[in-house]
């Protein structure tokens, strides 16, 4: 192993924080589902990806948008704007609403999803319109954040009608 290969891993999580913080969320769902079998499958879904896929996740693009406005825009293709603030603080509640859903209520919990749905889908859908029209294939534009921004919303979604299903 290369002296060199931790700061390439590094960089790697830090590039693509939203996809680690979602591989992290499958490896805990694994984990939970051997050692414990206390909860049915929707709601272990949705407890680890809240957490970490949106709550962690969101909480750290805050902390880009709002204190590192330069690398934030940079990685989007983007120059930096005051607009960078407010990313930030739209971030903040959603990664605050992820993670105080872990163990929040079914209402609670649905809100959340309808509030990261139009956040994280309102995302993609300009992330397709920089591609589209601008010819914007940056890593934070096209990259593993227009993926999450897709999936997330999706995979949180099946997780609360299931659980609906199953009360």
């Amino acid at each position: 192993m290369s002296s060199e290969m931790p700061a390439i891993v590094i960089k790697w999580i830090l590039t693509n924080f939203d996809f680690a913080m979602f591989l992290l969320a499958i490896v805990l769902i694994l984990v939970h589902r051997l050692i414990k079998r206390d909860l049915p499958e929707s709601e272990i879904v949705y407890r680890w990806m809240a957490l970490f896929a949106l709550g962690i996740t969101s909480i750290y693009a805050f902390m880009m948008h709002a204190y590192f406005p330069q690398i934030s825009a940079s990685a989007i293709g983007w120059k930096p704007s005051p607009f960078e603030f407010e990313v930030a603080v739209a971030d903040l509640a959603i990664g605050l609403l992820g993670i105080l859903s872990f163990r929040a209520s079914y209402g609670f919990r649905l809100a959340t999803v309808i509030a990261a749905t139009a956040i994280l889908w309102g995302d993609a859908i300009g992330h397709i319109s920089q591609m589209i029209l601008y010819d914007n294939y940056s890593g934070g534009n096209a990259g593993t954040w227009f993926w999450m921004d897709v999936a997330i919303p999706f995979i949180l979604i099946i997780s609360v009608l299931k659980m609906k299903e199953n009360k």
